[in-house]
């Protein structure tokens, strides 16, 4: 029997499938894991989960093994309710809680739900890959707009949707990471922010705020998210336990207004997220959730630290200048004038350490002068090695002059 191949592959699938398959990161792992943000196995509470699972088991292990409600376990739906309303004084109810597999999933739903073929959409320049990829599958006109040490420029956004009317066309969405940013770092400011809600009623357009990395807060003082901004309903607004709890959970949500719930879960098949996995979360967090997280943030806050500081060693003596982010799991880094990107991909590659090249998160094009780099995986002097080794590479590659800086 011959196999199919991948032209012939290519005549059956979808307008969308054919604009491009995920990468597969299968195969050998680098040692030094700085590209994936992946979260620290070391703060998986293990033990504590068995006792959270065997729980469940005995209180309704009956309803935990069979198919789930459309938008979700209510029990984790209310932890959520209750998650913000500790964490943020943020009043929601159950009603405005979808629960997604991952905040990825929930990304997802909204795009699905509010983007069609050749819409424009307006993010930020760098932004996060997994998104640019479904925003493109999607087949949306993709909008990058620069940020800065505020976050997004708002004030070229409002330009581009001016611009949009005047051209007789309408963005619909507006993707934005504004705490933490992924990549860059930046946490938009509340000026920022409470413009671009402005800019969202005055055009109707609806925010998509990924707020994946909030609780992990280092430094520096928070800021209101956009939807408690929002009186309009024109924000949606995505969250995860990935990154307090676990990864292998695939448990996120959508919060927003609940007239929206039915057209986001009519993107699932039904069966409910994880009822299982649902519960276990709960039943752990709700007993565990704020120790749990101050615990976490010491963690990654020594990890950031112990980059930040190998990278001060490794090029401070270059032009590069890094990002030194308030909280989440990314550092954005500069090259040093003349280095060559592609030579520092062969040396990283020989010295086993991975990253990801600023390629990856721009929208439309460039990004070769920058790397995203990881401290969240690796304990910390496996950070400083690796760090190091980078740093080596990027050296051979080229070197810049003067003297390293932030940004």
């Amino acid at each position: 029997m011959t196999a199919i191949g991948a032209e012939r592959y290519r005549e059956l699938l979808s307008r969308r499938a054919a604009r491009g398959s995920r990468a597969n990161y299968g195969g050998i792992a680098p040692t030094y894991q700085l590209g994936s943000g992946k979260p620290d196995p070391a703060s998986f509470p293990k033990h504590e989960l068995v006792v959270a699972m065997a729980d469940v088991m005995e209180i309704e292990g009956d309803d935990a093994l069979t198919y789930g409600a459309l938008y979700g376990w209510d029990g984790l739906r209310d932890l959520v309710v209750h998650k913000y309303n500790v964490l943020e004084g943020l009043k929601l109810e159950r009603d405005n809680v979808l629960l997604t597999n991952g905040s990825n999933d929930a990304i997802g739903l909204i795009i699905q739900a509010f983007v069609d073929e050749g819409d424009p959409i307006i993010c930020e320049a760098p932004t996060f890959m997994a998104t640019i990829g479904a925003f493109r599958r999607q087949g949306a006109d993709l909008l990058g707009i620069e940020l800065d040490d505020e976050g997004l420029r708002t004030d070229l956004v409002a330009e581009r949707l001016a611009a949009l009317r005047e051209a007789g066309r309408r963005c619909k969405l507006i993707y934005t990471i504004p705490t933490f940013q992924n990549p860059a770092g930046p946490t938009m400011s509340e000026r920022r922010r409470r413009h671009l809600v402005k800019l969202a009623r005055e055009y109707e357009v609806m925010i998509l705020e990924d707020d994946a990395y909030a609780e992990l807060r280092y430094d520096g003082q928070p800021q209101p998210s956009m939807y408690s901004l929002d009186d309009a309903g024109f924000v949606v607004r995505t969250g995860t336990v990935s990154k307090i709890l676990g990864a292998g959970f695939r448990l996120g949500w959508v919060i927003a207004p609940p007239m929206l719930l039915g057209y986001l879960s009519a993107f699932n098949f039904g069966g409910g997220i994880s009822p299982l996995a649902s519960r276990i979360c709960a039943y752990y967090l709700k007993d565990h959730l704020e120790p749990h997280i101050r615990e976490l943030i010491d963690i990654y806050r020594a990890k950031r630290d112990s980059m930040l500081e190998a990278l001060q060693q490794g090029l401070g003596d270059t032009d590069a200048a890094w990002s030194r982010p308030e909280g989440g799991f990314f550092i954005w880094v500069k090259l040093p004038s003349g280095t060559d990107p592609q030579r520092v991909s062969e040396l990283a590659d020989a010295a086993s350490v991975g990253y990801v090249s600023g390629t990856m998160c721009m929208p439309n094009g460039g990004g070769e002068d920058h790397i995203r780099l990881a401290f969240s995986y690796d304990q910390p002097e496996q950070l400083r090695e690796g760090t190091r080794l980078l740093c080596e590479a990027i050296k051979q590659a080229g070197v810049g002059v003067s003297s390293g800086t932030t940004f």
